[in-house]
């Protein structure tokens, strides 16, 4: 969580701006269950790989817990980062058949790291809901 605080400060001393998403892969635990634990942690890795293609080198992508991931994404708005995550859902789905649900949320003025991430995880169980994962 260093790398993120690291880009709530950066943001603080340049332009402001900074997206956190709070990414979670979708029925991790079912396939675990029928395919095993392996098979789980490759669904991981390519989720890991995949973000690294598709985002910027600069960007930290930290394990939050057993399948969710966040990310900062300084300089950046929400709608560009909201279309890079959904390049990586349709490519992960292609190469590993799981799908993530993601959901973003931009600093504010006066947010701590702990808010903004608040906020993204909210918008993660909204966009579950919305997806029925």
């Amino acid at each position: 969580m260093l790398a993120l605080g690291q880009e709530v400060d950066r943001a603080r001393r340049g332009d402001g701006r900074l997206v956190c998403a709070f990414i979670d892969v979708d029925d991790l635990k079912r396939v675990n269950d029928r395919d095993g634990h392996a098979a789980g942690d490759r669904v991981l890795q390519a989720l890991v790989s995949t973000m690294r293609t598709n985002l910027r080198s600069f960007d930290p992508i930290v394990r939050y817990g057993g399948d969710e991931f966040v990310c900062g994404l300084g300089a950046a708005e929400v709608a560009d980062v909201e279309r890079r995550f959904e390049l990586i859902n349709r490519s992960l789905r292609a190469a590993v058949g799981a799908g993530i649900s993601v959901g973003l949320a931009a600093l504010a003025g006066g947010e701590t790291l702990d808010d903004v991430l608040a906020r993204a995880d909210a918008a993660l169980l909204v966009a579950k809901q919305a997806r029925g994962a």
